[in-house]
């Protein structure tokens, strides 16, 4: 990881936390194209919700991940190409949809989890346990802030 702190601009936590964000996607994309992983880091969190709820509807995965429903169905679009997805129609409304991972979207899904989990880990080794639960209680707040009921 770069070790190189730039100074943002104002209005600084703005930027700090884009700069984080973006840091640490670039670094997961970095990682994931390493180990000729066939998604980019901006898809993995659709993979990840299907993952860990056993299949979700276009509906849920827009909602757990703030997204809009043309990024999410765009993703959806790529997983079906990639085969790690089937979108399945909801028996009784016809309008509904919901999106299960095939076994090689749950291949991938373990093997995305696991190069996540290991990031989380070099990041975390750079805190104390104080200073996470700190940052852990900082950022639940900031993102209640700007998430809406």
């Amino acid at each position: 990881m770069n070790s190189k702190v730039d100074y943002p601009v104002p209005p600084s936590l703005v930027a700090q936390i884009g700069a984080l964000y973006h840091g640490m996607y670039k670094e997961c994309d970095k990682i994931f194209r390493g180990q000729d992983f066939p998604l980019q880091m901006d898809q993995v969190p659709v993979l990840l919700i299907l993952y860990y709820s056993d299949g979700a509807s276009q509906k849920k995965i827009c909602t757990d991940l703030g997204r809009d429903k043309a990024s999410v169905n765009r993703t959806i679009s790529v997983l079906l190409k990639k085969d790690f997805v089937k979108v399945i129609q909801d028996p009784i409304d016809k309008r509904k949809t919901n999106v299960e991972l095939t076994a090689s979207g749950k291949s991938a899904a373990k093997q995305a989890d696991a190069v996540l989990v290991r990031f989380d880990a070099v990041l975390s080794s750079e805190l104390t346990e104080e200073e996470r639960k700190g940052f852990d209680k900082i950022m639940l707040k900031l993102i209640g802030l700007v998430t809406p009921c």
